[in-house]
């Protein structure tokens, strides 16, 4: 769970809290999970900063820093260290994430030892690490009493529990019995739910633009098809005139319509998985990964037979309507 700043729950990089606040939350609250005899608190800072690379021209960035101790791998066990060592203290290091490394262009082969400009401030690249699905992907931690010196700030962002034999209860009474501290307390999941409901609207304008832009290619793509099949309307009253029914003729035209939509979609699906999964897409501070999974292949064949069906309907229906001898006689 989180606690941070009371009326800062909506942002973890506006809160503020005193840095004396791990310590008298730890000595109040009996339950706190531990790991060879090390309490699972994490004091920690989060701060938008502007990052570039120290050198001419280098690329620059607007990234999220977190600065964290020790305790920040107990509370976060989906961070993995792929490289490198945990920065020291009053050295100038920092750990970067593998998204956050992509952003600025930093090959992880060969991050190591890099340098960076962090508001101006030369740190060096000591550690990578991972947590792929998670937002510290594509974040930056260094020591946390290094980034409020930086910062030139006496306070922290938040601390990170975890509970064992505790409750959500039981810090919010703590937080209740010291107004003096001005803290609150969220669950981590309904912290990120109420990001999530924050973001909704801007969710549903994607959804309303990708829905128009995949009707658009898809009645053009049912138009170009029709127009193929539409000039054949001579052929089907010549197969009508050797004693197929029209139905069966309309039924030819359907499966030949769906055997080229459902290859032609089915094309783009793979083409689309193969360039496409996994791409990272950057905006502002962050990036997220796009997921192309069997239920994507699924929908790009659906929507090849729906326009295989509207081809069809429309390049039969001009020959459905005429009479065979003028079918015949048509250019």
């Amino acid at each position: 769970m989180i606690v941070l700043g009371a009326g800062s729950e909506e942002s973890l990089e506006r809160s503020e809290i005193g840095a004396r606040a791990p310590g008298i939350l730890s000595a109040s609250v009996q339950g706190i999970r531990r790991t060879a005899g090390m309490e699972h608190v994490s004091p920690e800072t989060h701060v938008a900063l502007p990052i570039g690379l120290d050198a001419a021209g280098g690329a620059t960035d607007n990234g999220l820093v977190r600065g964290v101790g020790h305790a920040a791998l107990l509370v976060h066990p989906e961070v993995r260290l792929t490289g490198g060592r945990w920065p020291e203290r009053g050295s100038g290091e920092v750990l970067a994430g593998a998204s956050a490394m992509r952003r600025l262009g930093v090959d992880a082969a060969t991050a190591i030892g890099s340098r960076i400009m962090l508001a101006g401030t030369p740190l060096t690249i000591v550690g990578t690490m991972q947590a792929p699905g998670s937002t510290i992907d594509g974040e930056w931690w260094m020591p946390l009493e290094d980034l409020t010196t930086l910062m030139r700030r006496e306070t922290i962002s938040c601390v990170i529990v975890d509970l064992d034999g505790a409750t959500l209860g039981d810090v919010q009474a703590f937080t209740l019995s010291r107004l003096d501290l001005e803290l609150a307390v969220l669950a981590e999941r309904d912290y990120y739910a109420s990001l999530l409901a924050f973001f909704a609207p801007v969710r549903v304008l994607v959804a309303v633009v990708a829905v128009l832009m995949a009707l658009a290619a898809a009645l053009g793509g049912a138009s170009a098809l029709a127009a193929a099949f539409s000039e054949r309307v001579r052929e089907n009253a010549v197969l009508e005139t050797l004693g197929f029914p029209r139905h069966a003729v309309a039924l030819d035209v359907l499966l030949q319509c769906t055997i080229v939509a459902l290859s032609g979609a089915l094309a783009g699906g793979v083409i689309a998985r193969w360039a496409l999964g996994g791409m990272l897409v950057e905006f502002s501070m962050g990036t997220f990964a796009l997921q192309y999974g069997p239920g994507s292949l699924m929908l790009a064949g659906v929507t090849g037979l729906v326009v295989a069906i509207v081809a069809a309907a429309l390049s039969t229906w001009r020959w459905i309507g005429l009479p065979t001898p003028e079918a015949l006689r048509t250019t």
